[in-house]
């Protein structure tokens, strides 16, 4: 059986295979909110990238909580590798030496980052598991044949056949 191109704003139910309409209501670009202490410039300059990628079109309001938390943590998780960096050994409780505590902090806010980023899509894997495409420029197989065939040249000539 042949595929049919799905219309936009349309979706396929695993379970039974029907289609479900979805309701496109993308998410508006919004600043990072104030944050003491400031955003780092790593972590403005990540929030920028992300609305300037083509991902950024398939979020909807419902996403804001997400993308507030993962600003939050990569920037959490920069604060505190800046901090254990600075002083990596910490004397533990029986005096021995220990890594620093901060690299903990820091470890859990990259797996939160993490989790949140395959959420939003950010990552061409995350992107591929979530199956979205980012359709720039990319002809499909179907649209070459067509052009191919529409273009009817004067390239008869050279069929062997």
């Amino acid at each position: 059986m042949p595929r049919t191109k799905k219309a936009a704003g349309t979706a396929v139910d695993r379970r039974n295979g029907r289609r479900t309409e979805v309701a496109a209501s993308s998410l508006v670009k919004f600043s990072l909110p104030k944050h003491d202490p400031p955003w780092r410039l790593e972590t403005r300059k990540a929030w920028t990238a992300l609305w300037a990628d083509p991902v950024a079109s398939a979020l909807t309001p419902v996403d804001r909580p997400v993308l507030l938390r993962w600003a939050d943590s990569i920037d959490r998780a920069a604060r505190s590798l800046e901090q254990a960096d600075a002083d990596p050994i910490a004397t533990g409780s029986m005096g021995q030496e220990v890594e620093s505590p901060y690299y903990g902090i820091a470890d859990k806010a990259l797996r939160t980052a993490e989790r949140c980023e395959a959420q939003l899509g950010v990552g061409a894997l995350n992107r591929a598991r979530l199956g979205i495409a980012i359709l720039s420029e990319r002809a499909s197989l179907a649209d070459l044949n067509e052009r191919i065939m529409s273009s009817g040249g004067s390239d008869d000539d050279d069929d062997p056949r």
